[in-house]
């Protein structure tokens, strides 16, 4: 309904959107997770209170100081007065549905998560179709932007007054002392992961045009489904993981990391071989050309899988410096190399750029892990080797069968068909 350049302008939009919802809620809800294993169970409705609150102060002042430079500087850098103001509301509301949607999580509320996770994509889809086909062809880009920031900035701020409701408890210096210090580190390793998986539109926007951002951001939107599915199931292994780690059942952990790793492994596979045909209907021929981009996108999706591994194990250890040090480097090297791989060889310079990028990032996350408490950490580098080299297979296999789709989608069916077994054989995911 965008086209390719208006879809870039949106795609560009959320980015920042992204960056001030993490940046300026200082990402404190990212200790709900710390809070479950550290407070009895009596306190979680106040922390989450308190916490909540410190996220939302701390918003309003750099939102102040971030409409304040807008106007200051609109005039030279034509700067959208409108498009900050609804884009910090809806920074806010991301950052508040992020925030339910942790604590749901980590207690086992998987129904309201599902519910609450439902109802912000139909209404941010909905309205945003009903505001796009209302607005003129060249700037209908606005339906999108306001469609998602009315909608997450209504959810959430009724998300805020009920968890303030629940808890009433706005400071709390207890709580404040005990996520600030875990909180703010947190905020580097967010904010460089969204410089390292978004940079690549906005250079391809400066590198190249807002056409060629678009159809580089519907395809890393399509591939990005393999994100989700990961972050659903990380989601469901955590909890899990960091209860086995504290009662030290290592044997535990292997096991269902073992069936967790070849569950996800065949997924992408089947992702890979399905990818083509079901991105040629999702998306208007113009965007085609991003279509054998989405492979390699999934390799990326990879990495960002095998990563998470080490990175949950250093964030029960409270290493979140540690993590953001990673993060970080990713981002900065993943900007050197879509600099060079653009100019070379255009967007699809941008996805071997960030496949890169996650590849050393799993590599220095690994190594740390390593290091914490060394002979602790239960995974060795061969339990992901077989995961990634059948990723790799399958991405040549995709290049030299793109014309043969029944092949592609029998194999598909037989990937599904062989872990369905598994999956009822065991009675559990994973």
């Amino acid at each position: 309904m965008l086209g390719t350049s208006n879809y870039g302008i949106a795609s560009v939009y959320l980015t920042w959107v992204q960056i001030a919802s993490t940046v300026f809620s200082l990402q404190a809800g990212g200790t709900v997770a710390l809070a479950i294993v550290n407070y009895r169970k009596e306190e979680q409705s106040r922390f989450q209170s308190s916490v909540l609150w410190l996220s939302t102060i701390a918003y309003l002042l750099f939102s102040v100081v971030t409409v304040a430079g807008a106007f200051v500087f609109s005039n030279w850098f034509s700067i959208s007065i409108p498009m900050v103001l609804i884009g910090l509301a809806h920074g806010w509301g991301l950052y508040v549905v992020t925030f339910m949607n942790s604590k749901f999580t980590y207690e086992f509320k998987a129904d309201k998560n599902f519910i609450l996770s439902v109802t912000v994509a139909v209404l941010t889809v909905g309205l945003s179709i009903f505001l796009i086909s209302m607005l003129p062809e060249e700037t209908n880009y606005w339906g999108r932007l306001v469609g998602q920031s009315a909608v997450y900035t209504i959810i959430g701020l009724v998300l805020f007054l009920y968890i303030f409701k629940s808890g009433k408890a706005v400071y709390d210096k207890t709580y404040w002392q005990f996520t600030l210090p875990i909180a703010i580190p947190t905020i580097f390793h967010l904010l460089a992961g969204i410089v390292l998986n978004q940079s690549d539109r906005i250079m391809i926007q400066w590198l190249i045009d807002n056409s060629a951002a678009g159809i580089y951001s519907l395809a890393c939107t399509f591939g990005a489904v393999l994100s989700s599915i990961w972050s659903a199931l990380n989601n469901s292994w955590v909890p899990f993981y960091y209860e086995y780690t504290k009662l030290k059942q290592t044997d535990n952990i292997k096991t269902h990391a073992r069936n967790y790793i070849e569950l996800y492994t065949i997924l992408t596979m089947g992702f890979i071989l399905l990818a083509k045909e079901v991105f040629h209907f999702y998306a208007k021929e113009s965007f085609w050309e991003g279509t054998d981009l989405i492979p390699l996108f999934a390799i990326g999706f990879y990495f960002v899988f095998l990563y998470s591994f080490p990175v949950n194990y250093e964030f029960y250890h409270k290493k979140t410096k540690t993590i953001a040090v990673g993060t970080t480097l990713a981002a900065v090297c993943n900007i050197v190399l879509n600099y060079v791989f653009i100019s070379k060889w255009g967007i699809l310079g941008a996805v071997i750029a960030t496949a890169i990028a996650h590849g050393l990032q799993f590599g220095f996350h690994f190594i740390c892990a390593k290091r914490i408490n060394p002979g602790e950490f239960p995974f060795r580098i061969v339990q992901f080797v077989p995961g990634f080299l059948v990723v790799c297979l399958t991405c040549v296999l995709y290049w030299f069968t793109r014309d043969l789709w029944l092949l592609r989608w029998a194999l598909g069916a037989v990937l599904g068909v062989y872990i369905l077994i598994k999956i009822i054989k065991r009675r559990e995911i994973f």
